[in-house]
């Protein structure tokens, strides 16, 4: 039985040995480069790593990489088939100075076990001026086929001779060239200035940009609806919308020239060895000029309202038949296509015994691309004082008709106001001698001039004001007392108070990461972005920084019942962090990884919401 145990024990040993020898790592760099010039360092694995170190090395810098190379061998031995796979990670180096360096061994987590390289010694030697030289033509990328000329703003208006007050559409659209891969950070740096108009902004409050195609001498161009505003000129002649000037950053392709490197043979132009190159430009578009032509003079109405356009005219009255001092409402409204803010409220001519108040206005203005339409209310307040019949005569409205050039006068319906005597009612006609005031009720009488007054001193003891002050301390110092001991319990629990500071905290993080991002600094956002993740993660679900792994936050998000699509979202957001902080992708953009992070916290604080 013991040297059964024995074996046991031995063969498991032996297994395990064999089990760790599995995953093997090798480094391999040229023997020899040059100050200043770039070089290639591979670290080859016959597994896939889960988690790729960072090559900080002293008198070496880091140009990029890591770029991934799998490739697969099939062996066949005695009728045997056996397929094995091994794994490239090649970063790009640059020696610093010249010497003789030692590159340390650096570990990759490979299923969970570390896997560490064997160091490199490389000899570094000078350049001469001329390797320099050639180095630095081999080196730089040429964006092959860019041509500025191909990215430009264009301004279009609907009506370059417009009537004064007549809408006008003034349109800036975006011109991206065939070369373009994509585009961001569009900013518009200066808006245009239109002096001598009335303007709307029809831009959508949605950020919905419209875009399409256009062929323009053979070339296929983007073209984004980049700014739109409606104006309408006030007065006649020439008239001038400044240019919009905006910041853009374009992404082109742009490629190699061939290099002598056997490293470098997959970059080779013949082999489309293309790349994503940033270029920022600064676009201007055109001036807009508008000659805007003035009204006919002839046949001109006094009550013209100084628009263009087409309006509809409504009016109604709430009720016609009330008692004196009991109030009615008028309700007036313009609707149409036009400038809409500039209608003033209508001349009405009221009766003299019927009190008006000034009208509240209402707008009911639509904005887009196609322009300004929608209606102005205004509703009046009407109280009559004295009991009778009255008329209310029809008002005007004139708008000039760009489709029929001639002047249109809308009325509104002349209204009857029959009222009855009120139960209190008490009318006085107005003369300015106290004589003159002729008393219609009983209760109406002459202001007595002869009494004397005194100021009667208000009680303080025993009032309401009294009952405040006495007991408003005692009741303020109970709620310190409860405020106070809760703030006390919850400082004693320390898990509950990090539970509680996680998402403040992380928020806080993720906007020093927004920073990062808008300045440009990938690496720093980067790691500011696993900082966000892991710190998270710590504090909401109390895992100690030092016990902090992909395993113990996978157990922890799953004993919360976290659904399993939030726990891989995180491991993945995690990997992905880490994985571009060494290979840049397209796929994975600074901004669609800032995303990805802010949406799994607030997805997590929802989820955790739900089930408290």
């Amino acid at each position: 039985m013991k040297h059964f145990i024995a074996i046991i024990v031995i063969t498991a040993g032996l297994l395990s040995t064999a089990l760790q020898a599995q995953v093997t790592c090798t480094a391999k760099a040229p023997g020899q480069v040059t100050a200043g010039q770039a070089f290639y360092l591979s670290y080859e694995l016959n597994e896939k790593a889960d988690k790729l170190p960072a090559v900080d090395f002293a008198n070496f810098k880091y140009a990029g990489g890591p770029s991934l190379e799998i490739s697969t061998s099939t062996n066949v031995i005695n009728g045997r088939v056996s397929v094995t796979q091994s794994y490239s990670y090649t970063y790009t180096m640059i020696a610093n100075k010249e010497g003789t360096f030692t590159l340390p061994a650096v570990t990759f987590t490979v299923k969970n076990q570390q896997v560490k390289s064997n160091p490199l010694t490389i000899v570094v030697t000078a350049a001469s001026q001329n390797q320099q030289a050639n180095d630095n033509r081999q080196s730089a990328p040429t964006a092959q086929g860019f041509n500025k000329d191909d990215f430009f703003i264009k301004a279009f208006v609907s009506n370059a001779n417009p009537y004064v007050g007549e809408q006008a559409i003034v349109s800036y659209k975006l011109y991206l060239g065939p070369q373009t891969y994509q585009y961001g950070n569009v900013n518009i740096t200066s808006r245009p200035i239109a002096q001598g108009f009335w303007t709307y902004d029809l831009n959508p409050k949605d950020g919905n940009v419209p875009r399409k195609e256009e062929i323009i001498d053979g070339k296929k161009f983007t073209v984004i609806d980049l700014y739109s505003i409606a104006v309408y000129p006030q007065k006649h002649g020439k008239l001038t919308v400044s240019p919009l000037e905006t910041d853009i950053t374009v992404q082109v392709l742009v490629q190699r020239a061939r290099s002598n490197d056997i490293f470098d043979f997959f970059s080779d132009p013949f082999f489309g060895g293309n790349r994503a190159q940033n270029i920022d430009l600064k676009l201007s578009s055109n001036a807009v000029s508008i000659h805007a032509v003035e009204l006919p003079k002839a046949n001109k109405p006094d009550e013209f309202s100084e628009l263009v356009g087409d309006f509809k005219l409504n009016a109604k009255l709430s009720r016609d038949k009330l008692a004196a001092n009991d109030a009615t409402n008028l309700t007036v409204t313009v609707s149409g296509s036009g400038n809409l803010q500039y209608i003033e409220p209508l001349n009405f001519n009221f009766p003299s015994d019927i009190a008006v108040h000034d009208p509240v206005v209402r707008d009911n203005i639509n904005v887009s691309l196609s322009g300004v339409s929608g209606s102005r209310t205004f509703e009046y307040v009407l109280i009559p004082e004295v009991e009778g019949s009255y008329s209310i005569p029809a008002a005007a409205f004139v708008y000039f008709d760009k489709q029929k050039k001639t002047y249109v006068t809308l009325h509104t319906p002349e209204f009857t106001l029959e009222v009855e005597k009120g139960q209190s009612s008490n009318a006085v006609s107005f003369n300015p001698n106290k004589t003159d005031i002729k008393v219609l009720g009983s209760d109406i009488r002459h202001i007595k001039t002869n009494n004397k007054l005194q100021i009667q001193k208000a009680q303080f003891f025993l009032s309401s004001f009294y009952w405040i002050c006495l007991f408003a301390p005692v009741m303020i110092l109970i709620i310190f007392i409860i405020l106070l001991r809760k703030k006390i319990e919850e400082k004693k629990n320390i898990a509950l108070l990090r539970d509680k500071k996680a998402s403040k905290t992380a928020k806080k993080r993720l906007r020093k990461a927004e920073k990062l991002l808008h300045n440009k600094q990938n690496e720093a956002f980067y790691i500011e972005i696993s900082k966000v993740l892991w710190g998270y993660i710590s504090d909401k679900f109390h895992i100690p920084l030092g016990q902090l792994s992909l395993e113990t936050a996978h157990q922890k998000l799953s004993e919360r019942n976290m659904q399993e699509n939030s726990i891989n979202e995180f491991i993945n957001t995690l990997q992905d962090c880490e994985y571009v902080r060494f290979a840049p992708s397209a796929d994975i953009t600074p901004d669609r990884m800032y995303e990805r992070t802010f949406n799994f916290i607030a997805k997590i604080e929802r989820e955790l919401k739900n089930k408290n």
